[in-house]
């Protein structure tokens, strides 16, 4: 039960709309500036709930609804302030314990992805012109995998299985040097 379902209701559409247009293959022009505007609506629409409530977590909108918005952060890639803000409001969630942890990792990775840092939980990769995924740089390789567990990822090994299971391929090229 969440104490808003008409606001859970809107992340829910919000999310949607967003994955079904990142989803078109052969992107037009006209598909990529679709796809921004509804990423420009969904911004403006998560800096008031953030302003508002924080991050929308369990208790507000349920687990569905706070994943939604992990969505609309995490390709609200023109906004990176609105990405930052998230992130605290997200921890603070996190730690109240009404939300995902593993978002914290994704949304950090995600930051430090477009910060041109290395990332701290090994979640972003880059796809070649041949289908292949290459890990990117990690900070710490070492004990990446203690960081993913403590952030309620699975390992490196069992998340890039997934990953060629479930985006296809067969092989993932190691992080650049």
């Amino acid at each position: 039960m969440t104490a808003d379902p008409a606001l859970a209701a809107r992340l829910r559409e919000c999310a949607v709309r967003d994955q079904e247009l990142a989803k078109v293959p052969g992107k037009t022009a006209q598909d990529v500036d679709r796809w921004m505007r509804v990423a420009a609506d969904n911004e403006r629409f998560l800096w008031d709930v953030l302003q508002a409530h924080g991050w929308p977590g369990h208790a507000l909108v349920g687990e569905q609804g706070s994943a939604d918005a992990m969505v609309i952060v995490q390709h609200a890639t023109r906004d990176r302030t609105l990405q930052r803000f998230a992130l605290g409001c997200l921890v603070e969630a996190v730690d109240a314990g009404d939300a995902d942890p593993a978002h914290v990792a994704y949304l950090t990775d995600r930051i430090h992805l477009h910060a041109k840092v290395p990332l701290r939980y090994g979640t972003q990769y880059t796809r070649n012109e041949r289908g292949q995924y290459r890990r990117l740089p990690v900070e710490d390789p070492e004990t990446l995998d203690d960081r993913r567990r403590r952030a309620g990822l699975e390992s490196l090994d069992v998340f890039e299985r997934r990953l060629l299971e479930v985006a296809g391929g067969d092989d993932i090229l190691e992080e650049r040097p």
